[in-house]
Formats: structure tokens, C-alpha cells, sequence
């Protein structure tokens, strides 16, 4: 198999495994509590990505700054997504949930105009970003967000989930000069010092009568949906780059809807469909991708918007 074919399969690989997330996260809430679920797959992935460096001759980074950038990279990008999209999908089917990740991108430009100082919007990224956030709107429902129930509450709190992604996407730049599975490691480390007192305390996961399928979904989640895909990550980035991985945005929402249809039979009304559609349209435009399509020779040279 030639490099470029194996790139996209395990992009495609990527996508179905984070797809599958929403998934188990559903199944595992049939008996275990939301931050119990987030600890366990934290944890376990953790184990298995120390293990995974150790074995490859490599140890967790030495002392200093960047571990402080490795604590935010574990809060923003595990702790409160993990936890935050458990809550959400009380209230939420899988597959709405997958098609909320799909607005990462938005909230990516956005805090990177905000956070840095040479990634400000462009007039194309003004207009996907709103784009974008208006398919949101249609998504939850303009009457939802003026009477807060549950579901809209379970979507703004998956949202949520995904601006903290996009956040830890932004201070992970801080973390380049490391080794990539020496970080990776490291984050996951932290995300579990961090989160598995809490879900002790709170949970008192002892208390609980999880089923054998709740604990094999918590299971699913941290071998496979957090362990194995950051080794796939890792892999992908090796052969192609960050911005070959970015089709991921496009491609998990996708597997998630495909998931909880076929898993859970949750079909997607009409106007989720025309919602998802749009979020999409406007990642593409902020993206740059509609210029590239109509302009494939010219120079992406865009002026700030002041």
C-alpha cells in the first residue's frame, strides 16, 4: 500500500474511532455516571500511553515550563471535553452530539484571533465563522435557546465540550519542541492525576452496579477512542502533517451520525441534517476552502479584518 493510500485509511480509521466515542459514551451512561465514565477512559488510555513510551525508550519531559502548557493541554483537551460532551449526551442523542464536534473548527479561528498575534480573522474567516454558527442556531433551534431544557442545555454543554477542545488545540502549539508521544503521554498522565480524584469523591464509583456492556463502552473508550487513536494521530502527523489531519472535522461528525443509527436507531431529523449542513459549509469557507476551489493557482493572501 502506497504512503498516500495509507494516510487516508487511517484517516478514515481515525474518524470511525473518535465517531465511536459518542457511541459508547451513550451505551456507558445506561449505568455508569458521566465523570466516572470520563475518569475511566482517561485513565486507562493513560496507563496504555506511558506504557507505549516506555517501551519505545522514551521518558515524560524533564521539569520545566512546558509542563505547564502540558497541565492546560490535559484540562481543555480531555478533563472537561471528556466529562462535559458525558454530561451532554444525558440529554443528547450520540449522533447530535458527534455533529456538535463538527463546530471545533469555528471555535479553533475564533480563540486563535483572540489568543495569537498572527492568526487574526480575515474577512473569509468572518464570514464562515458566522456562517457556521448560524447552521448552530438552526441546529439547537432559535425557540430552544430562549427556553433552557434539558436538551439545549445537554447541547450548549457538549458546545462547550468542543470550545475546550479548540482551546487546547491553540496551547498545545506551546508543546512543538517536544516529542510528540513524550507529550501525548505526558497530557494523558496529568488528565488522569487530575480527574480520577474528582470522580472518586463525587461518584464514589464503588456505589455503582455498572452493567458488563457499561464497563466494556468505558473500556471501548479508553483503549480505543483515546489510547489507540492518539497512536494513530501520531502516525498520521508523522506521514502527512496537522493540516491533512484537520479532514478529520469533517469526517467524525459523519461516523458518529453513522454509529447511532445503526447502534442506537438515532436518525437525524431534517433539520439537523440542513444544520450540519451549514456548520459544514462554514468551516469550509473559514477554512479557505471555497477560494481554493474557485481560485486553485492564486496566492491565499487575505488582509485582517480590523
Amino acid at each position: 500500500m502506497s504512503n498516500t493510500l495509507l494516510s487516508y485509511a487511517l484517516l478514515i480509521l481515525l474518524a470511525a474511532i473518535w465517531g465511536s466515542s459518542f457511541l459508547f459514551i451513550k451505551v456507558a451512561l445506561g449505568s455508569i455516571t458521566p465523570l466516572t465514565i470520563a475518569a475511566g477512559r482517561i485513565a486507562l488510555a493513560g496507563v496504555i500511553l506511558f506504557v507505549i513510551m516506555r517501551v519505545s525508550g522514551h521518558h515524560l519531559p524533564p521539569r520545566g515550563r512546558h509542563w505547564l502548557f502540558i497541565g492546560g493541554a490535559a484540562a481543555l483537551g480531555n478533563v472537561l471535553p471528556f466529562s462535559l460532551i458525558s454530561f451532554g449526551e444525558r440529554h443528547v442523542d450520540s449522533s447530535l452530539a458527534a455533529i456538535m464536534m463538527s463546530t471545533i473548527p469555528l471555535f479553533t479561528i475564533l480563540m486563535a484571533h483572540i489568543m495569537t498575534d498572527d492568526e487574526k480573522l480575515s474577512t473569509e474567516k468572518s464570514v464562515g465563522v458566522a456562517v457556521g454558527f448560524v447552521g448552530v442556531v438552526i441546529l439547537i433551534g432559535p425557540a430552544a435557546l430562549l427556553d433552557l431544557g434539558a436538551q439545549t442545555v445537554g447541547q450548549l454543554t457538549i458546545a462547550c465540550g468542543a470550545l475546550c477542545y479548540a482551546l487546547s488545540g491553540i496551547i498545545s502549539r506551546n508543546l512543538r519542541h517536544l516529542p510528540k508521544l513524550q507529550s501525548s503521554a505526558a497530557i494523558m498522565v496529568v488528565a488522569a492525576l487530575m480527574i480520577v480524584p474528582i470522580a472518586l469523591i463525587y461518584d464514589r464509583p464503588w456505589t455503582l452496579s455498572p452493567t458488563a456492556i457499561g464497563v466494556t463502552s468505558v473500556v471501548m473508550l479508553g483503549v480505543m477512542a483515546t489510547a489507540l487513536a492518539q497512536v494513530v494521530i501520531l502516525w498520521i502527523l508523522q506521514m502527512r502533517g496537522a493540516s491533512f489531519l484537520s479532514l478529520n472535522n469533517y469526517l467524525v461528525p459523519l461516523f458518529g451520525v453513522f454509529w447511532g443509527a445503526v447502534f442506537l436507531s438515532e436518525w437525524p431529523g431534517t433539520h439537523v441534517k440542513f444544520a450540519f449542513a451549514i456548520i459544514l459549509l462554514g468551516v469550509l469557507i473559514a477554512q479557505g476552502g471555497v477560494t481554493k476551489l474557485l481560485h486553485p493557482r492564486r496566492k491565499d493572501v487575505r488582509k485582517p479584518v480590523t
